[in-house]
């Protein structure tokens, strides 16, 4: 549907929807396009706040990462990119979980991980998010794992 706007001689304006036109004043075209700047901004707004619990309930999950057990940390990294990692990383409070990502690596891939965490100093938000998302499955894998081997360890 083609859409169109001009202004006729008497300076009302002219917005053709297809085959139907609308005159309309201008103060009622400023009245529309405060609308459509309000619905826009808006818009902005709620993506703004969604990423931000995204981001809080992600480092809420980096953080429990940290606690669990060297075997589960040593099958998690290696199922991951660099990226994710890193991210993972970035979003856990203190450096609990490097240090913990760094003992269970060998010599090799500490060496890249330390790398790669020094290139990925900026990670923007919208990729930390989507790396997470990608990851919230490994997660509760390991979640999952540290479970069985708690259950494993009381039952000794």
């Amino acid at each position: 549907m083609e859409i169109s706007a001009s202004r006729d001689k008497s300076g009302d304006y002219l917005l053709e929807v297809g085959p139907v036109t609308f005159t309309l004043q201008e103060d009622s075209v400023e009245a529309l396009r405060s609308i459509i700047d309000q619905r826009l901004n808006k818009g902005d707004e709620i993506d703004a706040e969604n990423m931000r619990r995204k981001l809080t309930a992600y480092r809420a999950l980096a953080n429990k990462m940290s606690a669990v057990d060297d075997l589960i940390v040593q099958k998690f990294a290696p199922k991951v990119t660099a990226e994710q990692l890193v991210t993972i990383v970035r979003l856990s409070e203190g450096s609990e979980l490097y240090n913990k990502i760094v003992k269970n690596m060998s010599k090799q891939n500490r060496r890249q991980f330390e790398d790669d965490y020094k290139s990925m100093e900026k990670i923007s938000e919208h990729n930390a998010c989507i790396y997470m998302e990608q990851l919230v499955p490994l997660i509760k894998k390991a979640a999952q794992e540290q479970k069985e081997l708690q259950k494993e360890m009381m039952a000794r």
